[in-house]
């Protein structure tokens, strides 16, 4: 089995035993994490009207896709597209099935600079996506890793990003300081800090492309809900979809760095989990999360 690809067991959860080693994306890996990466693409593209990208692209000849997670973006682009070239890259390079002749997967850390030959050509894409990869770029890294992506589009080409602000809120203002969602919330930033990680990245895109030096830059904060409190028919029912998803969001991301960062057991971890899953089905808080997209021209 080729190295970026095994495993290893912390916790009753699979994470890939070379980001664990280098502590680069410490979220699991394993099959009820697969499920969850389904789940969330669909509701993604759901709440986002169908829409793959926002920009107005019509006919793209080459994309970038930075984070494939299960693939399910890629694909879908690639087969809608079929005379388009694209390439995506991840961490952890799971295999796709049925991959499209015009898809190409290769391993590759964020971390590193977008500079491989092999990989990326310069001045080529007409559109980089990047959705959803903040837990696994160090704080550090990302102003650089919006100049590398600036520098491989093409002139006037458009660059996407999606990233959660995962500070759960109340459309009525009646979720409390003092309950699990937001102690779960002060958690993850202190342990994600102590990982050099920026668990507020989500607030802080638009500012960083301008500082890239990429034009027009633009975007939302767009307000994902969390169960079907929501009037509006179709937001309700991704709401109500989104509910089971959000719940196992926060066992994800808090895992590795509550243990391995703060000192937890997995008891602990799992009592606080369970405790902010209970508040994520309480429909009666009109729950969202902060969803940031960003979308730029160069």
């Amino acid at each position: 089995m080729p190295e970026d690809l095994r495993r290893v067991n912390i916790h009753d959860r699979d994470f890939q035993k070379y980001s664990v080693d280098r502590r680069i994306y410490c979220v699991p890996v394993d099959e009820r994490e697969e499920d969850r990466l389904e789940t969330q693409s669909s509701i993604l593209l759901r709440f986002c009207g169908d829409r793959l990208w926002f920009p107005a692209i019509e006919s793209p000849s080459k994309i970038l896709d930075c984070g494939y997670g299960r693939g399910e973006w890629a694909v879908a682009v690639a087969e809608e597209y079929e005379y388009c070239e694209i390439t995506a890259i991840d961490i952890y390079p799971i295999l796709v099935a049925d991959q499209p002749e015009n898809l190409t997967l290769f391993g590759y850390n964020l971390n590193d600079r977008l500079n491989d030959p092999e990989v990326f050509e310069r001045n080529a894409y007409d559109l980089i996506h990047s959705r959803l990869v903040g837990p696994g770029i160090k704080t550090s890294r990302w102003p650089s890793y919006i100049a590398d992506m600036r520098l491989l589009l093409r002139p006037n080409g458009f660059l996407q990003m999606m990233e959660y602000y995962p500070n759960i809120q109340s459309y009525n203002g009646r979720l409390s300081s003092e309950s699990a969602l937001r102690r779960w919330w002060e958690i993850y930033v202190d342990a994600m800090q102590r990982s050099s990680r920026d668990a507020r990245i989500g607030q802080q895109l638009q500012t960083l492309m301008a500082e890239a030096g990429l034009r027009d830059v633009g975007g939302t904060m767009l307000e994902l809900p969390i169960g079907g409190w929501n009037p509006d028919a179709t937001k309700a029912s991704i709401g109500r979809d989104n509910v089971q998803m959000m719940g196992e969001l926060l066992d994800s991301l808090a895992i590795w760095p509550f243990t391995e960062r703060l000192g937890w057991t997995k008891v602990q971890v799992e009592a606080l989990t369970n405790a902010a899953r209970s508040e994520v089905a309480d429909e009666s808080l009109k729950l969202y999360i902060p969803l940031s997209v960003c979308h730029v021209l160069e």
